[in-house]
This record gives C-alpha cells, structure tokens and sequence, in this order.
C-alpha cells in the first residue's frame, strides 16, 4: 500500500490513521483487506480515505478553536464501553499493544474521535426539518418503497453436515426429499422425527418472515415457492435443508400516516448530509492542505 503524507494546517495525518481508514473502506466497498484489492479499488479506497481524514481533521481543528472537545469523563466512559467487550482490561490493552497502539495513543484517537462525532451532530443538528409537503411529495413519488414486503410462513427440516458426515448427511436428505409430500401434517411428522433444529418441536414451523431474515440460500429458496411447494435439496451454513411453504403473504401498501416518521428521518438525513458536505468544502475551501 502506498504511504500518503498529508499535512492540514500544517498537522499531519498519521499513517496509521491512513491505512485505517483504507481497511475501513475495502470491507465496506469491496469486502477485503487492503491488501487484496485491485489496482483499480486501491484507487477509489485510497481517494476516499484521503477525503475522509482529511475531513475529519478539520473538523477536529474547528472543535479545538471552538472548544468543544470531549472531556476527560466521556472518553473514559467510551473506554468502559470498548473494554467491556474483553475478558478483562488486561487483554483489552494486550489487544491495543499488538495492534502497535499504546495506551496515551488510543486515547487521543478517543478524544479525536469523540470531538468529530460531537461537532458533526452539532451541525446536524441545523439541517432543517422537512415540511408536510415535502414528505407528501415523496410519498406520492415513491409508491414501490411505501410497502410492507410479502412474506411467507416456512417449515423446514435440517440435516446437519460435519466434515465427517457429509456422505452419510447427504444419503439422510436425500431418503427424505423423496419421501415427503406438500402434505404439512406428514412433513411436521418427518420434522419432529429427524431435524436437526430446535424447531423440530413445532413440526419445523418457523413462523412468518420476510425477505432478508434467514440466511441468503434458504431465504430465496422460501420465496421462490408456493403455498404446498416443497424446495429442492438447500445447503447453507448450517446443513442441508428441506423446506415447505405453508402460507403467503402479499406485500401491502403502507399508509402516509404509517411511514411518515420515517419518511421524515430520511429527508432530514438527506439535508444533513448536503449540509456537513458544503460545510466541509467550505473548511477546505480555506484550509492549507498538502498531499504527497
């Protein structure tokens, strides 16, 4: 990875805040490390991290002269939040210590880190909210997202699949997928007889759900079936899979009052965002900015 030495304002940018901000943009974007992309992603992450410290930074230098930095009480309550996550504050610091980060160093990353956030909301803060006809406009312009989606009611049967199973697993769903009818009676039977999973109780039921609540391979497999329809053999993460659908429920149309809350939420995210974006072109506009 190329190293870039930037300087704001005559302070300069860290290299380990570069580079975290690079393996932060490749999983977001690309779901890799930094040192698995492409020349070409390398370009678009690396234009996106020099925007994003360099962003940060000035905001953080408008906090300093304004004052508004986070005080010695929140950074420690953000510490407590962070360490409670480890066994003890022991491996919490080991953890730091391996990362190349020493215990003064984390902590005035907390402080940058706090300050940013609480400058950034300040700004927020000044989008305005948007007014009735706004949210009745988007409403009206956009009928396909003002839907509950469908969904479907499943049951299923689980075989399990180890590394030393698999055959035997394999030879088990597949007896089953050539003894099971659309019959929802006799596949709860064969359920309770051989799933591996603690829905066995109920037959395999699992309820109504919607796209997106179970993993990518059953999810499509359940919505691609009919009421009395009964899946080929679906492998996921978990085993392989039998699965019957036992009801359908179509998407409904969502009222203005229903989704008002949120429509709101969503445009006043929109402004807030236009508005911290001219605010920090405006920064930069002024700002001394060297890149090398």
């Amino acid at each position: 990875m190329q190293e870039q030495n930037i300087t704001v304002n005559g302070t300069p940018i860290s290299q380990f805040d570069f580079v975290n901000a690079m393996q932060s943009y490749s999983m977001e974007l690309y779901r890799k490390t930094a040192d698995q992309l492409s020349e070409e992603e390398i370009e678009q992450v690396q234009g996106l991290a020099v925007e994003q410290i360099i962003a940060r930074e000035l905001i953080f230098q408008t906090a300093l002269a304004q004052g508004a930095i986070a005080t010695d009480e929140q950074i420690k309550a953000e510490m407590d939040k962070v360490m409670a996550n480890f066994p003890s504050e022991e491996e919490f610091f080991a953890t730091l210590e391996k990362a190349g980060i020493d215990q003064d160093s984390y902590y005035r990353m907390l402080r940058q880190d706090l300050s940013v956030k609480m400058m950034t909301e300040k700004k927020l803060a000044d989008a305005p909210s948007p007014a009735a006809e706004e949210v009745k406009a988007f409403y009206d312009e956009n009928p396909d997202k003002m839907k509950k989606p469908g969904q479907v009611r499943a049951s299923h049967i689980l075989i399990k699949v180890t590394e030393d199973n698999r055959e035997e697993a394999q030879k088990k769903i597949e007896e089953l997928k050539n003894e099971v009818t659309g019959d929802a009676a006799q596949f709860g039977d064969l359920a309770r007889q051989h799933s591996a999973c603690p829905s066995k109780d109920k037959g395999g039921d699992l309820g109504f759900f919607g796209p997106g609540s179970m993993v990518k391979e059953f999810d499509q497999a359940a919505f691609s079936l009919e009421p009395g329809q009964i899946s080929d053999i679906v492998e996921t993460q978990f085993g392989y899979h039998l699965i019957l659908v036992t009801e359908r429920k179509d998407p409904e149309s969502l009222t203005l009052e229903e989704v008002a809350p949120q429509i709101e939420s969503f445009i006043k995210d929109q402004k807030g965002a236009i508005l911290l974006q001219a605010w920090v072109e405006e920064m930069k506009e002024k700002a001394d900015i060297e890149i090398a």
